[in-house]
């Protein structure tokens, strides 16, 4: 017993006379202040990813219960059925649809479309809630409207034009084949 408080009184000592205790209030704040900060990051990436969630969740209710979303739905699908029929033999738009109401009918839809996949690459909409709802919508709707859109994409100025969508489309494509959505 009397080593051993012997033992402690010479740490004591030890502890009373080193110079550098001064420090180490200094780095006790720098420690719980990193740990605010860790917190903090992770606290706002947990917010930013329930964030996105929540705006491709009102997005898509906005597009199942808005009466005109709802119908430009129908007119999408009816004049896909349009286009469908009127293709040239080398799968080509024939330039007799263009300007019709069932033109108009799979543009506006697919700025739907476009619309979601820029939302997904800004990261505003996550990008599994997407996948998830909308998946096989945009894979018909590249396969459907590939014709128009290559249309589209050829005229003066509109090379850019849906080709957010078709990236999506592509990567999601791509991850089912991996494996990596099932």
């Amino acid at each position: 017993m009397g080593d051993e408080m012997n033992c402690l009184w010479q740490l004591w000592e030890w502890i009373r006379h080193t110079p550098d205790w001064g420090t180490v209030p200094q780095w006790f704040t720098a420690f719980i202040a990193s740990g605010a900060l860790i917190a903090a990051a992770v606290s706002i990436k947990s917010q930013r990813e329930i964030a996105r969630k929540r705006a491709a969740t009102d997005f898509f209710l906005k597009t199942e219960m808005d009466h005109e979303t709802l119908e430009s739905h129908k007119r999408y699908t009816s004049a896909l059925d349009k286009l469908a029929s009127s293709l040239g033999s080398k799968g080509e738009m024939q330039s007799s649809f263009v300007g019709s109401d069932e033109y108009w009918a799979i543009r506006d839809y697919l700025n739907l479309h476009e619309l979601m996949a820029v939302g997904i690459l800004k990261n505003v909409f996550d990008d599994h809630v997407c996948r998830d709802f909308w998946a096989g919508e945009m894979r018909r709707a590249c396969q459907g409207a590939m014709p128009l859109i290559k249309y589209v994409q050829g005229q003066p100025g509109q090379s850019g034009t849906y080709t957010e969508m078709i990236k999506v489309a592509g990567e999601w494509e791509d991850k089912r084949k991996r494996g990596v959505y099932s």
